[in-house]
């Protein structure tokens, strides 16, 4: 009788164990830190500064959760000089630094670029870009 009641008691808490040792479900948490990373190439072709010109496939990146910005800088003032993304007009700035492309978030993207000189053509000089996380 005592090993009926041995083996009994050992069979419920061998089955009271095995409940409580094995959740229902799990979780996993992963968490990581990436450094902010930005870079804008263009894909020129020769660009004339006395008339109009296709200056070629502008590519921007930039992982900042913030978002970015991408600067044109040229020659300051200009009058009526402006460049072209994707069609769109954009008025070259008197400060020599112009605001081309805006992100409010992390992205890849490429975009057309053209130069219009204007009144000032020959004047332009080098142009460059850069690219700022926020």
């Amino acid at each position: 009788m005592r090993t009926k009641i041995f083996m009994a008691a050992m069979a419920f808490l061998g089955l009271a164990s095995s409940a409580v040792a094995a959740p229902s479900s799990y979780e996993l948490r992963l968490e990581g830190h990436v450094p902010v990373i930005c870079r804008v190439d263009l894909q020129a072709s020769s660009a004339s500064a006395d008339q109009a010109t296709d200056l070629g496939k502008m590519t921007e990146f930039c992982n900042s959760a913030a978002g970015y910005d991408v600067w044109l800088s040229h020659a300051q003032g200009l009058s009526g000089a402006a460049v072209y993304v994707d069609g769109q007009k954009i008025l070259l700035s008197a400060s020599g630094q112009t605001l081309i492309s805006h992100s409010a978030t992390a992205a890849s993207r490429s975009h057309v670029l053209r130069l219009e000189p204007g009144a000032d053509a020959g004047q332009v000089g080098d142009l460059s870009l850069r690219i700022t996380a926020l």
